[in-house]
């Protein structure tokens, strides 16, 4: 089961190296990161309306339990070094934001200086390679594509730039 988990990384580690927005794309066993899991990283270049990068990471949750469906995350680091006057209002505007995604959500880390994207999509292990590839590669573009339109309203509120109230004020009535 993890070989056939590596593998399909693998291969989702092809797909993203024909990327031309992928500036690296790095495969880590569990091994080299000490870690319950293999990991796929991207780092995206001219993401969004702001042109900014972003770290892609893509794995399987481990779970226990049930062998008929996988875990398949995504989490997307779009903000590190938060400054601690814009959490207030970065977390304010995730929070109305994450009402209206319809995949996935975007969350601030304990210490409040990192803001992820995150999104986990089930997997059903009866399906042939081909198909649970294509799943992981449907599921990593919506992962990308959500939160793309948002980062830079994101960055503008944690910022200043913007006022939470006219981050709201873009949103859906």
């Amino acid at each position: 089961m993890e070989d056939r988990k590596t593998k399909l990384l693998k291969q989702l580690e092809e797909f993203f190296k024909e990327d031309e927005d992928a500036a690296e794309v790095s495969f880590f066993t569990k091994e080299e990161l000490n870690s319950p899991m293999d990991v796929l990283r991207v780092l995206i270049t001219d993401y969004g309306p702001g042109l900014m990068s972003v770290l892609a990471e893509f794995f399987f949750i481990p779970f226990g339990g049930l062998e008929e469906v996988w875990y398949f995350s995504s989490v997307i680091t779009i903000l590190t070094d938060i400054p601690k006057d814009g959490v207030s209002a970065l977390s304010g505007a995730i929070s109305r934001l994450n009402f209206y995604l319809p995949y996935g959500s975007f969350c601030i880390n304990s210490p409040g200086n990192v803001l992820v994207y995150k999104s986990v999509a089930t997997l059903r292990t009866d399906r042939d390679d081909t198909q649970l590839r294509e799943d992981m590669e449907l599921s990593a573009d919506t992962a990308l594509l959500v939160p793309e339109s948002y980062t830079e309203l994101l960055a503008k509120t944690t910022d200043g730039r913007m006022l939470l109230s006219d981050f709201i004020a873009t949103l859906p009535q």
